[in-house]
């Protein structure tokens, strides 16, 4: 329930996860979210780990009130 702006906090500003391309796909890391979860497999993606982002994924971030939800959309770029 934190909005991005100006008055947030150092604790509230710190990386959470990271994205990184590697043998041609994308990669979310999980750095700190307890409730990381691809949505159509119900898998959770413990701290430490990764998902391969691909066209259409849902990811929620947290399952508490608030929580966002990611529909990853990936653009092919020439």
């Amino acid at each position: 329930m934190i909005a991005p702006n100006e008055r947030l906090s150092p604790q509230q500003t710190r990386r959470v996860g990271y994205f990184v391309f590697h043998q041609d796909r994308w990669w979310l890391v999980n750095e700190s979210l307890p409730d990381l979860m691809d949505v159509s497999s119900k898998a959770q993606i413990a701290i430490g780990s990764k998902i391969e982002l691909a066209d259409g994924k849902q990811i929620l971030l947290s399952r508490e009130e608030g929580g966002r939800l990611l529909v990853v959309q990936m653009v092919e770029c020439t």
